[in-house]
């Protein structure tokens, strides 16, 4: 504790204040200053930006343009305005407007081979749910055999173990009143 107080004692008061106000000062200085103060100064410069914005506000959401024109390359917009014919051209080509048009398509595709498609993928989807049913009723089948034989097994190794118990308490009985 004494050199605790003699360290206390041999360091001058007034050095520590000018330390200590320097350091307030410089911290003080840092963050109360603007950066943008030298970017204001010159000339022909508009000024920092928003923070986060890349360009000059133009008034669209979030100071960006609206124009999407501006936004998709040509390349883009080329391959949209492709897939867009795409899609039309399939829709007029497949497309039901009136129910006239809808009796015309349903002539013209052959109901015959429709009814046998789908009867074909009918008998497929049976045959999947009979054999998934058959697979399962196997699996059941030799679960219940194997639990059953488990059962078994289990009651003879339970009645032996009740015999073997009730021999052993006979005989430590007689063995007590011997």
């Amino acid at each position: 504790m004494k050199m605790f107080i003699d360290t206390l004692k041999s360091l001058r008061l007034s050095q520590t204040l000018v330390v200590l106000f320097a350091g307030v000062l410089v911290l003080f200085s840092t963050a109360c200053s603007r950066a943008d103060t030298v970017a204001d100064r010159v000339p022909g410069n508009p000024g920092p930006n928003t923070p986060g914005q890349s360009q000059p506000y133009k008034g669209g959401m979030n100071n960006f343009s609206d124009d999407a024109s501006s936004r998709l390359s040509t390349e883009s917009a080329t391959k949209a305005k492709a897939l867009k014919d795409k899609v039309q051209s399939r829709l007029n080509q497949k497309g039901v407007n009136s129910p006239d048009d809808l009796v015309d398509n349903v002539r013209t595709a052959n109901p015959g081979k429709q009814a046998q498609r789908f009867g074909d993928d009918a008998r497929r989807q049976a045959n999947d749910v009979k054999d998934n049913l058959q697979t399962f009723g196997d699996r059941g089948a030799k679960n219940v055999k194997r639990n059953a034989g488990d059962a078994f097994d289990n009651a003879a190794d339970a009645a032996k173990d009740t015999v073997d118990d009730s021999a052993n308490a006979t005989k430590r009985a007689l063995d007590k009143a011997a």
